[in-house]
C-alpha cells in the first residue's frame, strides 16, 4: 500500500539526493553541492521560459506582422520596454490594444484594423446565426432563412469589413422584434428592414 509523503517535494528531492549519495558513499558536502547546482539550472529554465514567454507577447503586441532579429527573447529585461509606461507591463500592452480596436470600431475606420482584429470580429459575425440570410422557396413562396456551414464562412470572408456597418446595424435591435439584416444575393447581397415577429406568424 503506497505511503501518502507529509514531506514537500524539496524535501522529497533532498531525501532521495542524500539516499543516493550514500548508497554511492559521497560525502554529504558533496551531495548538498550537486543539490544545489541542480536547484540553480532549474531555476534558470523556469526564468528563461518566463522572459521567453513575456518578451513573445511583447513582441506580438507591438510588432504584430513580424519579430525584430537583433533581439534576444530569453532576455530578463524586456526588450520592448521602451515602448511601455513606467512601471507597466504587458496589461497595459492588452488594455491600450483593447481601447485601439475599439475606437477604430467606434469611428469605422475599418481598414486600420489589423488582419487579427479582423478575423476576430468575422468570428463574432459568424457565431450571430440570425445575421446574414438567404431565401429558400417552399410551396413557391419566398423565406429567410440563416445562412450556415461553410457558405456562411465564404460569404463573410468575401465580403469582409464591409459587413460590419450592416452588423452593428443588426445588433441596434436588441430585444425588438424588428430591425436592419442582410439577405446574400449570389456573390452579393442587399439590406432589408424585418419585422422578425411577422415573419414567423407567417
Amino acid at each position: 500500500m503506497n505511503k501518502i509523503s507529509l514531506l514537500s517535494r524539496e524535501q522529497e528531492n533532498k531525501k532521495i539526493f542524500f539516499q543516493l549519495g550514500g548508497n554511492f558513499g559521497l560525502p554529504k558536502e558533496l551531495i548538498i553541492y550537486i543539490y544545489q547546482i541542480l536547484m540553480n539550472s532549474n531555476k534558470h529554465d523556469i526564468s528563461m521560459a518566463t522572459n521567453y514567454h513575456r518578451n513573445i507577447l511583447s513582441a506580438h503586441l507591438c510588432c504584430p506582422n513580424y519579430i525584430p532579429t537583433d533581439i534576444t527573447l530569453t532576455d530578463s529585461k524586456n526588450p520592448f520596454q521602451y515602448r511601455l509606461p513606467i512601471g507597466k507591463g504587458n496589461e497595459w500592452l492588452i488594455k491600450s490594444e483593447e481601447n485601439r480596436v475599439e475606437n477604430i470600431m467606434y469611428y469605422g475606420y475599418y481598414n486600420q484594423l489589423k488582419s487579427r482584429d479582423i478575423l476576430h470580429q468575422q468570428i463574432k459575425l459568424y457565431g450571430e446565426t440570425e445575421f446574414i440570410l438567404k431565401t429558400t422557396t417552399i410551396d413557391e413562396r419566398e423565406y429567410y432563412e440563416p445562412l450556415m456551414g461553410m457558405e456562411r464562412i465564404k460569404f463573410i470572408d468575401k465580403i469582409g469589413i464591409d459587413l460590419f456597418d450592416h452588423y452593428f446595424d443588426y445588433l441596434e435591435r436588441g430585444e425588438e422584434e424588428f430591425g436592419w439584416n442582410i439577405i446574400k444575393r449570389g456573390d452579393s447581397y442587399e439590406t432589408i428592414w424585418l419585422d422578425y415577429q411577422d415573419e414567423q406568424d407567417e
